[in-house]
């Protein structure tokens, strides 16, 4: 973790003349830029045909750069095989669920199971990492780009057949049991052979779940596999140099903290403006927020994958928005301040570095639209000056390390697949699960870590479950034992590994135990009265036996809390308001403080600094729980305000 934050830009030295090369390295660095990434796309470039390669402009590139002061992130060009390629094998192209083969002529064209590719992935990869990994300008690298981007975790395609058989084989060992797990004798789906098996796609109706799930592990495994390679040839060739991956909001096809196990730095690309657009379509519709936040984004959206992305690894922002994108449904200029913002958002969550994407806006091609640091004529965009102003003030500010924080969120990416896979109902939304859980913390003034079920649980105060669907008993005393309090629910524990219902629907210790569920449409909630306060569970409502004391009843006559001997259980998903109060009760009664805050004002705590960030519409002022001294802004915040406070 470094004290002091940097800030980076990605750039393409092959997209312009040699002749502003120069001039662009000197601008960046002039500008506050201290890592620059590269060549992440420039496959063709690098190897124009077979086994032919032009280093000259690259090594250009590098010196330019490199003799400038900027210090390099060097990419794996994975994710764009050159036309040449696909013409020897053309095989290598992904299909997609309805058997429609992927074209050229645009990225992300290749199947992770294909075994030709993995082979040209390696060659390409230690071509790049002989050339440079000893170089002193290149600091770090990045494989491939954004795994998974437009839908490619998976490809229904002959060799991820071949590849899922081999998978299933060495995960079951017999047929038989593979038939018992998945509970085959359903329907006469038994098989007698493991190359009897197809892809759970095209089916007349609905594959078997367990099929799904298996498919679902399968393709995260082929991706960690596809990543695991390129490391271990990085690492080679490129020893001591930290290795990253840029992962994406929102996006939960493979489990990353596996692939991350092999990398040095979990990063992420942040677009408040566009993420915000496509939850609203994806999971609840919120119009309010939209309106509101259109033009700056979610207030808990980029903190929550900060979070999620650091309990990886070290955090870095590959790409940071600095102005419209192309890609959203609608793509409106961000509020000014709002990329300076983001910038310290990051860095209050232990980010290293925040790198804008891209240097300068690209005048042809699919990103014609996408803002850059610079204009397509070299004038700088808004982000630019916004950028500036980080730089200057980073430079004047000790940030202290990130402490664990004293609230965890359990987040686990198979029990995602698993509430997709057998939804129930089409209302219901992990990673909107998720974030509302984590709003509900953190607009009682808190601060939490995102974790993984391999975590150390120990030393939290709080621990927060929320559809760990098949949470088992190994892990559920990992965390009692931690001696924190527990929250767990709704629907946790409701599964087996194996996608099965278990024998007994009840986690021993939370007081209650599942009969049966009510899932429902987003605009039929079930009212519902906890302490006094009016609320209503949404889409998902649990009914069943209270074996421990129950606080609250909704007009089912269900319960909406219950607390057994090592926890509590939350049967339902709650509205915002009712959420927000019971995790206060929870919180306190861990012996955390909490202060309500207003709206759409955040905080994070970073050592004994506080970073408060204002993205509503109105003028809001801290609470004055809050005392010390301002480094940066005032009590009082505008939209896209931003204060540090020196915490007495």
């Amino acid at each position: 973790m470094s004290a002091s934050p940097e800030l980076g830009v990605c750039y393409y030295p092959e997209h312009w003349p040699e002749d502003m090369w120069i001039s662009d390295a000197q601008s960046m660095y002039k500008n506050g830029i201290r890592w620059v990434r590269i060549a992440e796309f420039a496959w063709s470039r690098i190897e124009p045909e077979p086994k032919k390669f032009d280093w000259k402009w690259l090594d250009k590139a590098v010196d330019i750069l490199g003799n400038a002061g900027l210090k390099i992130v060097m990419c794996t060009p994975t994710a764009t095989p050159p036309r040449w390629l696909i013409n020897q094998m053309p095989d290598m192209l992904a299909v997609d669920q309805n058997g429609q083969k992927r074209k050229f002529g645009s990225r992300k064209h290749y199947s992770f199971s294909h075994k030709g590719y993995q082979k040209e992935s390696q060659r390409i990869t230690q071509a790049v990492a002989e050339r440079y990994g000893n170089n002193s300008f290149v600091q770090a690298w990045q494989t491939d780009n954004e795994f998974g981007c437009h839908e490619t975790t998976y490809s229904w395609c002959q060799s991820s057949l071949q590849e899922f058989r081999n998978w299933l084989e060495v995960k079951y060992q017999s047929i038989e049991k593979l038939n018992e797990e998945w509970g085959n004798v359903f329907w006469s789906m038994e098989y007698s052979s493991f190359e009897d098996i197809d892809l759970p796609n095209l089916t007349v109706t609905e594959a078997n779940p367990a099929h799904h799930f298996a498919f679902r592990r399968f393709g995260s495994d082929q991706v960690k596999n596809f990543n695991s390679q390129q490391v271990k040839i990085i690492n080679q060739f490129s020893p001591n140099r930290p290795v990253s991956h840029n992962y994406m909001g929102h996006f939960v096809e493979f489990d990353h903290y596996k692939v991350s196990e092999d990398l040095d730095i979990a990063a992420w690309d942040s677009y408040p403006l566009g993420y915000l657009q496509n939850m609203q379509s994806i999971a609840r519709e919120d119009k309010k927020l939209l309106f509101e936040c259109y033009n700056i984004g979610d207030p808990d959206f980029q903190a929550y994958h900060h979070d999620l992305y650091r309990g990886m690894g070290r955090l870095w922002v590959m790409e940071q928005q600095p102005g419209p994108v192309n890609w959203a449904r609608y793509n409106p200029i961000p509020l000014p301040g709002a990329v300076r913002m983001w910038t310290w958002e990051a860095f209050a969550h232990d980010a290293e570095v925040v790198s804008y994407f891209r240097w300068r806006q690209a005048p042809y091609a699919q990103e014609q639209m996408h803002a850059g640091l610079m204009h397509c004529d070299n004038s700088p965009a808004m982000g630019s000056k916004e950028a500036l102003q980080v730089s200057k003030e980073i430079q004047e500010i000790e940030l202290p390390p990130t402490q664990k924080a004293e609230i965890a969120l359990l987040h686990d990416y198979e029990a995602c697949w698993m509430t997709e896979i057998d939804g129930q109902t089409q209302d219901f939304h992990y990673t909107r699960l998720m974030l509302d859980f984590y709003k509900s913390i953190r607009t009682n003034g808190g601060s939490l870590d995102i974790v993984g079920k391999n975590t150390d649980f120990t030393e939290y105060k709080l621990i927060i479950i929320p559809s760990f669907v098949h949470l088992d008993e190994e892990i559920f005393s990992r965390i009692t034992l931690s001696g924190a309090k527990i929250l767990a629910g709704p629907r946790t524990g409701v599964k087996t590994n194996e996608f099965q219902i278990p024998h007994n629907l009840s986690l021993e210790g939370l007081g209650f135990k599942v009969t049966r569920v009510d899932a429902l449409p987003q605009e039929l909630p079930i009212e519902v009265e906890w302490k006094g306060i009016k609320g209503h569970m949404n889409v998902w409502r649990e009914q069943g036996q209270c074996s421990g004391t129950s606080d609250g009843k909704g007009i089912d006559d269900m319960p909406v809390v219950t607390t057994g001997n090592k926890g509590s259980y939350l049967c339902g998903w709650p509205d915002e308001n009712l959420l927000k109060a019971i995790m206060k009760e929870q919180m306190l009664s861990a012996g955390l403080t909490t202060v309500s805050l207003p709206e759409y004002l955040r905080v994070r705590q970073r050592g004994n600094l506080l970073f408060f960030t204002n993205y509503g519409k109105q003028k809001v002022s801290i609470p004055k729980e809050y005392n010390g001294e301002f480094l940066l802004g005032q009590r009082e915040l505008a939209q896209s305000g931003l204060a540090i406070l020196k915490s007495t």
